[in-house]
């Protein structure tokens, strides 16, 4: 059985299209998510490629697609954050029944999608103005059984670096506080998309899915080797200017190397960001202009 439909969340104007696939009995239910920032395009793409290729009669259990968390942030190219109460998803777990239109989301994500899911992959992207090196985050704030099964996820994904998170408030990060396994893949930035990381996204999904069992499509499932990073370290400008990057991201520094610039309007210095430890860079923003408190740069550690 393969279903589509708009699912209403209580209590609020919030609604997202999902695809429903349903093959022969198994006790494994998998979701795959996108949009939860409404314009990190690459996954959302990925999402409606696999919600027609792939074949009810090759899964085994069954496969919830959900293509845009954020959807009227989506349709309205809204900034990563929902037009009804400004609000970024994945700051606002575990949720709450009572509150804002999205932190009613958020407590409805956990009682309806992660509850009833026993593995759970994350599609994002570089937001608006950010370049980032593909990568894979999983988790290491859960229990051992759940953290060592979301390690074992990110090895099917054909990404340079996997990288532990320790992130609770985010939808995946909560997942395994609620003991479900869960992965968040980068893929694409810039508010860009092509069909080709959309495959290549398409073609992760695909990878553990198979792994998982959940589909049987005489493809074998293939074991990445994605480089391990010791945690992420993530930077907001400090004060408002101009960004001068002197790294790429996926380059690799060492210790005491200069990552990047605060320049203000006229030129001239005001700050300087210098890598405390060796590192790889994972994502920075691409724009000249950022404002003080905002995201300017992040790291693996090596």
């Amino acid at each position: 059985m393969k279903k589509q439909r708009m699912t209403e969340v209580p209590g609020t104007s919030l609604r997202f299209p999902e695809t429903l696939i349903c093959g022969a009995p198994s006790a494994v239910r998998v979701t795959v998510t996108a949009g939860v920032h409404s314009r990190e395009y690459v996954g959302i793409r990925a999402m409606a490629k696999l919600a027609q290729s792939i074949k009810e009669d090759d899964i085994r259990g069954s496969l919830r697609l959900i293509h845009a968390l954020n959807y009227d942030g989506f349709i309205r190219r809204s900034a990563d954050v929902f037009p009804a109460d400004g609000k970024n998803l994945n700051r606002v777990f575990p949720g709450d029944k009572d509150g804002s239109e999205t932190q009613r989301l958020a407590a409805f994500l956990e009682s309806e999608v992660i509850n009833t899911s026993d593995f759970i992959i994350d599609l994002h992207s570089g937001g608006f103005c950010e370049y980032l090196t593909p990568h894979v985050y999983f988790q290491s704030s859960a229990s051992e059984k759940v953290c060592r099964a979301s390690r074992e996820l990110s090895s099917y994904v054909d990404v340079g670096y996997a990288v532990k998170s320790k992130t609770v408030n985010g939808f995946y990060g909560h997942a395994g506080r609620c003991g479900v396994p869960a992965i968040l893949i980068e893929r694409g930035g810039c508010g860009l998309w092509s069909e080709a990381e959309a495959d290549a996204a398409c073609a992760d999904v695909l990878n553990i899915l198979r792994f998982l069992g959940v589909l049987w499509d005489d493809t074998p499932a293939v074991k990445r080797s994605p480089r391990y990073l010791d945690g992420g370290v993530y930077l907001d400008a400090p004060v408002s200017g101009c960004w001068h990057p002197l790294k790429a991201v996926g380059e690799s520094f060492v210790q005491g190397e200069r990552l990047g610039e605060l320049r203000d309007i006229y030129g001239e210095l005001q700050d300087e960001v210098i890598a405390d430890e060796n590192g790889v860079l994972l994502y920075q923003t691409a724009s000249l202009g950022i404002e003080k408190g905002t995201p300017m740069i992040a790291w693996g550690k090596l």
